[in-house]
């Protein structure tokens, strides 16, 4: 898998710091995801495969998946800003990126009716009011999460990938106290609520953070007539890393507006599936994505191409030795995994079922997701990101129609299917224009695609 001879993998991650960041983010991430899946647990267990589930999940995607990407887009978006450790217009960025989640959060709460016939065209009259009801509750959710990527871009450039790591911790938490006493109590507020307070405890650690290296950040007056302009470099920064980062999320999205259409839990089913595959993805892929950003975007700026080649080569490899036999155990074992975590309360065979179908049709494409993700961090750093964009737009209209023909014939699966399918061509595009610039043969394509489809043709979906 080297490029010019053998390369010390061992040496190349420990220099950079790659393995013990990595190590942190995966502490703080698991400890998430522990709760994580244990709200999940807690949901399956309340709401099961029906469509009270599916409304709350709708509610809950425009806050928390959609939101979250913007957010997480801006914050990537200034991370080569702050490597410089140029600070300058900081306050400004902070002060325009408030306005704007406020904003949206306002506009949220005055029209949820729109967002939800957007999203769920599908959905009975009543069930539709019942998201709404939610959504419209769940609007300051949007101003927290719109703000916690900024201050979470602060704390990844100085070094700190504890504190958001564990900030999921916080949330988690939050949102298991609004299932299991708020919504007891309280009913539909009290599960709106919940989500509120999570968000706001999301972004608790890092504005700490913050505050306490204040003293890196410059003191200095707000410039206000710098304001529009600065606001148009951010939007034009932002909007391109938006599309090419949240690829897999609107892919879900889009998943769920036509499930909408299809039998009643399918929403809820997806939702379930997809809650697992994020575990690997959020634990290996976003974990080493997120420490590998700041180091390309330092070796493009210092002009260390080779490096950048070095480090993505050997980081994709790692990352296809952790992802593959999670991978087979999926496919293998999905019904055990499936029935393991949620299997209890009104969580009944045919959600066992359904879940485990969306399960092993998402699978097949995590691989792909994870890579995705570093390829991303690569384009972003050194600027290129045309490519990235126009790669995404043909993944999404392929997902898109994949999901409209597949769904006619496998229903649900054929909606997880149409996104692993549309995840893989991405990843395949993405590395082979990368090839390209860096005039070097990664040989992923040739050395691990091989073995993963004979791996795929031998086992029985």
């Amino acid at each position: 898998m080297a490029l010019n001879g053998r390369i010390n993998f061992k040496k190349i991650i420990f220099s950079e710091g790659i393995f013990l960041s990595t190590g942190i983010m995966v502490v703080g991430l698991v400890l998430s995801k522990s709760l994580g899946f244990l709200r999940e647990i807690l949901v399956a267990k309340i709401f099961g495969v029906s469509y009270l589930c599916d409304a709350y999940l709708i509610a809950i995607l425009f806050p928390i998946s959609i939101m979250g990407a913007i957010s997480q887009a801006i914050g990537v978006s200034l991370i080569p800003i702050f490597s410089k450790k140029d600070f300058n217009l900081y306050y400004l960025y902070f002060l325009i990126i408030f306005l704007f989640s406020l904003f949206i959060s306002f506009i949220i709460y005055l029209f949820p009716l729109i967002v939800i016939n957007i999203l769920a065209q599908g959905f009975p009259f009543d069930v539709k009011e019942t998201s709404k009801f939610l959504l419209k509750n769940m609007a300051p959710t949007i101003f927290f999460i719109g703000i916690s990527g900024f201050f979470n871009a602060f704390s990844y450039v100085n070094k700190n990938y504890l504190f958001p790591a564990l900030s999921g911790i916080f949330y988690n938490l939050a949102l298991i106290f609004g299932l299991t006493i708020l919504y007891k109590n309280f009913g539909l507020l009290g599960l709106s609520w919940g989500v509120n307070i999570a968000s706001l405890l999301f972004t608790l650690l890092p504005i700490l953070f913050f505050f306490k290296k204040r003293h890196l950040v410059l003191e200095k007056n707000i410039n206000i007539s710098q304001a529009l302009p600065e606001t148009k470099i951010l939007f034009l920064s932002f909007l391109p890393y938006l599309l090419v980062s949240s690829l897999s999320q609107i892919n879900v999205m889009i998943d769920k507006m036509i499930a909408s259409f299809l039998t009643e839990g399918s929403i809820s089913a997806l939702n379930f599936a997809y809650k697992i595959i994020e575990t690997p993805i959020s634990i290996f892929g976003f974990a080493l994505a997120t420490v590998l950003m700041p180091i390309f975007s330092e070796k493009t700026y210092n002009g260390e191409k080779e490096k950048i080649i070095e480090i993505l080569n050997k980081s994709l490899s790692f990352l296809f030795f952790l992802i593959i036999p999670i991978i087979i155990i999926f496919l293998v074992a999905g019904e055990i995994i499936v029935k393991i975590v949620y299997f209890r309360g009104v969580f009944n065979e045919r959600a066992l079922i359904m879940t485990k179908e969306a399960l092993i049709f998402y699978s097949l494409g995590l691989f792909a997701y994870c890579s995705n993700l570093i390829l991303l961090r690569v384009y972003w750093s050194i600027n290129k990101i045309k490519i990235p964009i126009i790669v995404s737009i043909f993944s999404l209209l392929l997902n898109l129609v994949l999901d409209i023909i597949l769904s006619k014939f496998f229903s649900y699966k054929g909606l997880a299917l149409a996104t692993s399918i549309s995840g893989i061509f991405r990843f395949t595009l993405l590395l082979l224009f990368l090839q390209s610039y860096f005039q070097r043969d990664f040989q992923l394509v040739k050395s691990l695609l091989k073995p993963v489809l004979a791996i795929i043709l031998k086992i029985r979906l």
